[in-house]
């Protein structure tokens, strides 16, 4: 019994194996078949990838906008700071005994003491009016202490800055920080809207593509209704126009990638001249390997499905 089981399990899969094969055959031909037509109207199938590529664009620059300026926040992380603009007058022994005072608390990691002479200092160096500053009988400028949090947090700071404004000692509390998180919360508002326009895009794409099959159903009519005559599916007579759509799809999101790719260089290198002025730098994100295979399959997707909602439908309604 055993080695008629064996024989029929073989039998089986002998069976099987051809009908796989020339279900991959088929898939084969009809794609290279699809491909070789559209490279024949190059114009036309152009200007159908170039649309959606420009549809495609824009969520992606997005997207390549909003993980540029994370970029730039994770790079200034920890750069945080406090300046405590002391009272005028204010003797530098008061100022140390304050700073070692405040180097107790666990929130602040490091203290910077800038006396109103550097400040002086600093400031005419900064002006060209050192020597302006020299014969000032009067120090305008207050001491300061500069203070590094330990947690660089937005909302950790900000309660660090409100409790060292109670201070009868300090005049003011600024917060250098708070550039920051103004743009942290457009990185936000950049990706909510990257996601609110991937979807509105991608509906839109699906009409396009839709309407261009629709098209070319149109055209190429008579030859479907001589396939259903010889006995073909309405899924045989599609699947042509199914490659159609995903091609269209994938030349669209290959397109989408590189005109974001240049249009990233551009913006990477207008950042990289203003992150320059605050002795920094960082990596262009928005184009790497699994951005611009996201984008290229996400465009085959669309132009596969707006293919599909349509072909079926269209090829339906064809009488043999």
């Amino acid at each position: 019994m055993k080695p008629a089981r064996s024989a029929s399990a073989h039998t089986r899969v002998r069976q099987a194996s051809p009908s796989l094969s020339s279900w991959l055959q088929i898939h084969r031909k009809t794609g290279r078949d699809t491909l070789q037509g559209l490279l024949k109207t190059p114009i036309s199938s152009f200007a159908t990838v170039f649309v959606i590529a420009v549809g495609l664009l824009l969520p992606a620059l997005l997207y390549g906008i909003s993980a540029n300026i994370t970029s730039v926040l994770e790079n200034f992380n920890g750069s945080a700071q406090i300046s405590l603009y002391m009272e005028l007058g204010i003797d530098e022994s008061v100022l140390s005994e304050v700073s070692e005072d405040l180097l107790t608390e666990n929130a602040i990691a490091h203290i910077e003491i800038i006396s109103s002479r550097q400040a002086l200092e600093e400031f005419g160096a900064a002006a060209g009016l050192l020597e302006i500053g020299q014969q000032m009988a009067d120090n305008p400028l207050p001491a300061s202490l500069v203070i590094t949090p330990a947690d660089v947090d937005p909302g950790a700071v900000a309660a660090l800055a409100a409790r060292l404004q109670t201070n009868p000692l300090v005049e003011l509390v600024q917060v250098d920080s708070q550039w920051l998180q103004r743009l942290a919360a457009a990185s936000q508002l950049f990706a909510i809207i990257s996601k609110m326009l991937t979807a509105v895009i991608a509906l839109g794409l699906f009409f396009i593509v839709g309407n261009t099959i629709k098209l070319a159903i149109e055209n190429r009519r008579d030859e479907i209704r001589v396939v259903k005559l010889v006995g073909g599916t309405d899924a045989f007579a599609a699947r042509p126009f199914l490659y159609t759509g995903m091609y269209y799809g994938l030349g669209g999101g290959l397109l989408a990638a590189i005109l974001q790719w240049f249009i990233l260089i551009g913006f990477s290198s207008a950042l990289q001249n203003l992150l320059q002025l605050y002795e920094n730098s960082f990596q262009l994100q928005g184009f790497g390997f699994v951005s611009i295979l996201a984008l290229v399959l996400g465009g085959g997707v669309i132009g596969w499905i707006g293919a599909l909602l349509t072909s079926f439908r269209e090829i339906a309604a064809v009488s043999p």
